[in-house]
């Protein structure tokens, strides 16, 4: 495996393969957050002679589900220059990096994918999805707030402390947001040109609005905020901002529709994309940790899983903790990892998994299975970190 690790002095090599596979143009801030994502992550690669010819990343994250802080491993730039192709280098270097994880604690992985069915064969399964609100700029109205709140207008560089202080205390001990540390906010001022709303009462921060104008646009990335008059606020300096652009538009990843952006819904387009694919990484660890909702007795669950075998195999699982069986033929529940992720990652119920044939189940009557499905969370998934 440590063959494999990228060396300091091929990083350049690697920055090369990385503006060719994406057709990115060099300039000194592209490469200052590429670096900067390379020096805090694990990179894999493979190479011909001193060039590398294909690689990818991993990068540490920690995604809260109820009171739990799970390891997660963030793979981007998975990359392979074309006349290499057709190897399968892309293939072993995310077997690698899967099993590294494994090696490493974590209990998570997720991704954004090129193709869902190709990582699909990996343990991966679609996990998060991208709501796009579009409202002419004209027809965003301002509301008359009660509660007068003053709004600060900065760079989101020039306020990243602040930011991510309110971040830390109100959003990331939400269910399905990523904890981000002080490297992940510095990146995300090195990538990206973004200013950022402020709304205090009196001296407390009670929200803000991570935003930016590309062309006719007004692009909000983030909207985060403790009360409806904090959310009113900032929609109406959005609302401010008609005769500069032509078009509002506001990104969320909060897994489920919201149409509160607009008084008349109707006057939005709302698009919805597949955005993050997951898997779990070390089922015995995940469910260790995981926060069941109530209690349901003790599931036999069968594992298949291609690539991490040591998730093979039944397990005997309640709300206490996780043992393996030692009877493979004896389980209630069966599934591949990637169909069983999608379930415990709360995309998917127990009920659909087993209709769509995802998931099999047998020795079990649908009382047991109710409860077992209420015991798990649904759609908390919601963060829009983009690696």
């Amino acid at each position: 495996m440590e063959d494999l690790v990228l060396q300091l002095p091929e990083r350049e090599s690697l920055y090369q393969l990385y503006l060719y596979a994406f057709n990115r143009q060099d300039s000194p801030a592209r490469k200052a957050f590429f670096m900067d994502r390379v020096e805090h992550g694990k990179v894999f690669r493979i190479k011909d002679g001193e060039q590398v010819v294909s690689g990818l990343y991993r990068l540490p994250f920690e995604l809260r589900i109820g009171d739990q802080l799970f390891q997660m491993g963030g793979i981007g730039d998975v990359m392979t220059y074309p006349e290499y192709g057709g190897h399968g280098y892309a293939t072993t270097l995310l077997k690698t990096a899967l099993a590294d994880m494994n090696a490493d604690g974590y209990e998570l992985s997720f991704l954004a994918p090129f193709s869902q069915r190709y990582y699909r064969r990996l343990g991966y399964e679609q996990a998060v999805s991208a709501f796009t609100y579009e409202i002419d700029s004209q027809k965003l109205r301002s509301v008359k707030v009660k509660a007068q709140r003053k709004v600060e207008r900065t760079s989101l560089a020039n306020s990243v402390g602040e930011v991510a202080e309110y971040y830390r205390q109100t959003v990331a001990t939400q269910d399905g947001k990523i904890n981000r540390q002080p490297w992940w906010w510095h990146y995300l001022t090195l990538k990206n040109k973004w200013n950022v709303a402020k709304v205090y009462d009196s001296a407390q921060m009670t929200g803000y609005a991570i935003y930016e104008i590309q062309g006719t646009d007004l692009v909000v990335s983030e909207m985060n905020y403790q009360d409806w008059d904090t959310y009113q606020t900032l929609l109406n300096f959005v609302a401010a901002h008609s005769s500069m652009v032509e078009r509002f538009i506001f990104k969320d990843h909060s897994n489920f529709y919201q149409g509160h952006y607009s008084l008349e819904p109707g006057e939005m387009n709302v698009h919805v994309e597949p955005y993050m694919m997951g898997r779990i990484v070390n089922f015995k660890r995940f469910i260790a940790k995981y926060p069941f909702e109530n209690e349901f007795g003790t599931m036999l669950i069968k594992i298949e899983d291609d690539v991490l075998q040591s998730n093979n195999g039944v397990w005997k699982v309640s709300k206490a903790g996780i043992e393996q069986a030692s009877q493979e033929d004896h389980w209630q529940i069966k599934g591949k990892i990637n169909d069983l992720s999608a379930f415990f990652l709360g995309q998917l119920s127990l009920k659909q998994a087993v209709q769509l044939h995802r998931i099999q189940v047998q020795a079990i009557n649908d009382e047991q299975l109710a409860q077992f499905d209420s015991a798990v969370k649904k759609n908390i998934l919601g963060f829009n970190d983009y690696f």
